[in-house]
């Protein structure tokens, strides 16, 4: 039986960190030196995670975790050839399962597809002999993507604060999580650099390795079981990519299954894997001990000259040899190792039974915060984020405050009358030229305006999140507390930056409509246009995103019913259409509030009737 325990190790696992002092190479200092011949020339200077708490193991005669796949295969629709076809092989605990072949090969797409990634894949994946479906694979491992996908306005300690929260706070008091990251921090070698934030490529942080361990910090906060890597090397000198992979192999020793896909390895990365896949156009070309597959090629007739590294050897017979055509079939490559999957008969019985999920998935369903909790830390994340975008915060309080002080000049002469009407029975004749228009092209301007201040603010927003976004749905956090979380978080920056803008304009254009109300429509405004930009971020390239959006907000913010007029629209049977966008709601809300003062000088129904308007529902309008 196993089941979900993380406390038992907190106090021991610490202790150790704080002896270790690991500092930010990962060089261990200070710690008790073991007998070499215990430690393996390859983890020298690497902290060994010793008792980690990844779902510990309470029964130690347990069968060890092993995942197994049978036939994988996976083509895109449409197109002719499989990008991956027939792959069988295996994986327990505490090993690494290395992933190699040429470009184009299917490295990343099997790993996909064993992330829980890919749902168009046939074939299966079993956990000790239980089948797996695509959402239990996700999440059961952590998956570290080639691009190191981290919030560049958080440290460190921040950013694997919030993952081990989110995924552990629903079975671990925040003493205990604090206690869990500053361990896991001090493994990863993370010591010195925990209190700096992360950056980016415009604002440099971390250096490239660190910013990779940082990423893989992310999957480890959660204490998953199998931890999948697409290219963890890709990017790093090879010093650093060697460092990485002796820190793997530690993790690994602990428990952790490690499968990543390794491009181009050293030949001392290539002795730290314990099993090799081969893969060529797609086809298995060997699965085995990584420390066989010299052997396995010699057999075929190949040489490894002594002063070679064997991997770029083998990287350069992949794509040059006939595999279809050799004596030893590439299929054969799989008896390097047998696969322990699971016969037809076992397979027909498990179709006709219901399988029992594994204590290990039903643990990693309960361990999560509650959704309210994800929310209240999304919204906390969200809130830090803003405070350290000062110079975005401050272009969009004066880009707002700008925009107020050119849509109040247009009216600023007219000091405020800008409505006239005709006056009720019996001094119609006393009336003047009439002015309908004006207070609808100032709606019509207000729309584009706000439109303007707070579209690509939304855009660049979700266009810089969209990734991470993903990465942390996919890792099992709650899409719908993000979004909440996130939305809540940027309130009080929208509403600053429609505070300078109202007052400002209000001051300039002096309209009868109360600040109150005015403030109110704007802020909702800026509300709809923000969400817009974020919803033309979330739909489209990054590169393409500013310009749809801008367009976007600019086409919404004219279907206000100033031109053509909403009543002209109306005889088009086309009114439905314009009522669908914020711009008309808005436009009619301001419309009614700036002419009902006059509502006991003028005939305010003939206005309407005008434009198009209705009268007296400003709070429908609002709502």
């Amino acid at each position: 039986m196993r089941r979900f325990s993380l406390s038992s190790d907190l106090t021991r696992l610490w202790s150790w960190a704080r002896l270790s002092n690991v500092n930010g190479r990962g060089d261990k200092v200070g710690q008790v030196e073991e007998p070499q011949e215990e430690r393996g020339e390859e983890e020298q200077g690497v902290p060994r995670l010793l008792s980690l708490p990844f779902l510990s193991v309470d029964d130690t005669a347990a069968r060890p975790l092993e995942i197994t796949f049978a036939d994988l295969s996976f083509r895109i629709r449409g197109k002719p050839t499989d990008i991956l076809a027939g792959l069988h092989g295996s994986c327990k605990a505490g090993s690494i399962l290395g992933v190699m072949g040429p470009s184009g090969s299917g490295k990343s797409s099997f790993v996909n597809i064993l992330g829980g990634k890919n749902k168009a894949s046939t074939g299966e994946i079993c956990l000790n002999g239980y089948r797996m479906k695509p959402a239990e694979l996700r999440a059961l491992m952590g998956f570290v993507p080639q691009d190191d996908l981290v919030l560049p306005e958080l440290t460190v300690r921040e950013n694997l604060l919030h993952s081990a929260r989110v995924m552990l706070g629903g079975q671990l008091g925040d003493h205990e999580i604090q206690d869990y990251v500053g361990s896991l921090i001090a493994c990863l070698g993370l010591a010195k650099v925990q209190d700096q934030m992360v950056g980016s490529v415009a604002q440099r942080g971390l250096s490239g390795g660190e910013c990779k361990r940082v990423s893989i910090g992310l999957e480890l906060a959660a204490a998953p079981k199998v931890l999948i890597l697409d290219e963890p090397t890709s990017g790093l000198d090879a010093t650093a990519a060697l460092s990485l992979m002796r820190l793997l192999r530690s993790i690994s020793r602990c428990g952790i299954m490690v499968i990543c896909v390794i491009h181009q390895p050293r030949a001392e990365i290539f002795a730290l894997l314990d099993t090799l896949m081969l893969l060529n156009s797609g086809k298995q070309v060997y699965f085995g001990e990584a420390a066989t597959a010299k052997a396995y090629f010699t057999g075929l007739g190949y040489e490894f000259p002594s002063f070679c590294n064997p991997a770029d050897i083998i990287m350069d017979i992949l794509p040059s040899h006939a595999w279809e055509d050799t004596d030893l079939p590439a299929t054969e490559g799989k008896s390097c190792m047998p696969v322990t999957g699971i016969s037809d008969a076992d397979a027909g019985a498990a179709s006709d039974t219901p399988q029992q999920v594994p204590d290990i998935l039903l643990s990693i369903r309960q361990r999560k915060a509650a959704w309210a909790q994800q929310v209240w830390l999304s919204f906390c994340r969200g809130t830090v984020q803003q405070t350290r975008q000062t110079a975005s915060f401050c272009l969009e309080i004066v880009s707002g405050s700008v925009i107020g002080v050119m849509i109040g000049l247009t009216v600023f002469e007219y000091h405020g009358h800008i409505f006239q009407g005709i006056y009720h029975p019996p001094f119609e004749l006393l009336s003047s030229a009439v002015n309908y228009r004006m207070l609808a092209e100032q709606a019509l301007l207000s729309c584009l305006g706000i439109a303007c201040a707070a579209g690509p603010p939304g855009v660049k927003l979700l266009g810089e999140e969209k990734l991470i976004f993903r990465r942390e749905q996919q890792s099992g956090h709650s899409r719908s507390a993000y979004f909440l979380g996130k939305n809540l978080s940027v309130l009080l920056r929208m509403f600053l930056s429609s505070l300078h803008y109202t007052t400002i304009y209000m001051i300039l254009a002096t309209p009868t409509i109360s600040f109150g109300l005015q403030l109110a429509i704007d802020f909702l405004y800026f509300y709809c246009m923000y969400g817009l930009g974020c919803i033309v971020a979330a739909i489209t390239r990054r590169e393409d995103g500013p310009l749809v959006c801008m367009l976007s907000c600019l086409v919404i913010s004219a279907l206000g019913g100033c031109a053509p007029r909403l009543a002209l629209v109306k005889t088009w049977h086309l009114g439905w259409f314009w009522y669908l966008w914020p711009a008309t709601w808005f436009s009619e809300a301001f419309y009614n509030e700036n002419t009902s003062p006059f509502a006991y000088l003028y005939q305010l129904d003939g206005a309407s009737d005008f434009i198009g308007y209705k009268n007296n529902r400003t709070g429908f309008d609002i709502g």
